[in-house]
């Protein structure tokens, strides 16, 4: 299966033009193993959706992960805790079942660290406290 690029099998909105337009890497990916909820629109703005991704590797730019849903449009959020930190996201290439995604604004890298070291996959499915992830004053307080 050949990669496909977000922009050239959906129309393009402003997201994904921004996430293509930062197409080289500029930070190193760390390895990690970690699920994340997600949340798109459905339906037009009409339905919001949940699924679930499965992330193998993350940088405060982008991460590579896969998810058992295969309708996840080319942008979406993630929620980090009971929905303290939203990530605006854009898919920019899927291949292979793999979505490569970028983040329309660069993580912390403190947090980008944090992920990368936790061992429960679960860990940021649930309410977390933003001081013990490097969010102060990016996520809503518990």
């Amino acid at each position: 299966m050949t990669t496909q690029h977000a922009a050239s099998t959906h129309t393009p909105n402003y997201l994904t033009r921004m996430a293509l337009d930062r197409q080289e890497r500029k930070w190193p990916r760390r390895d990690c193993s970690v699920l994340f909820n997600i949340f798109f629109m459905r339906k037009g703005v009409r339905q919001i959706s949940k699924a679930q991704l499965r992330v193998f590797n993350i940088s405060e730019g982008g991460l590579l992960a896969t998810s058992r849903r295969a309708d996840i449009p080319d942008n979406f959020y993630i929620s980090i805790g009971d929905k303290q930190l939203l990530i605006a996201c854009a898919i920019v290439a899927r291949k292979d079942g793999m979505l490569n995604v970028r983040f329309l604004h660069d993580l912390p890298t403190v947090f980008v660290d944090v992920v990368a070291s936790l061992q429960d996959p679960f860990a940021l499915l649930e309410e977390i406290r933003p001081a013990l992830y490097g969010l102060e004053g990016h996520a809503k307080p518990s």
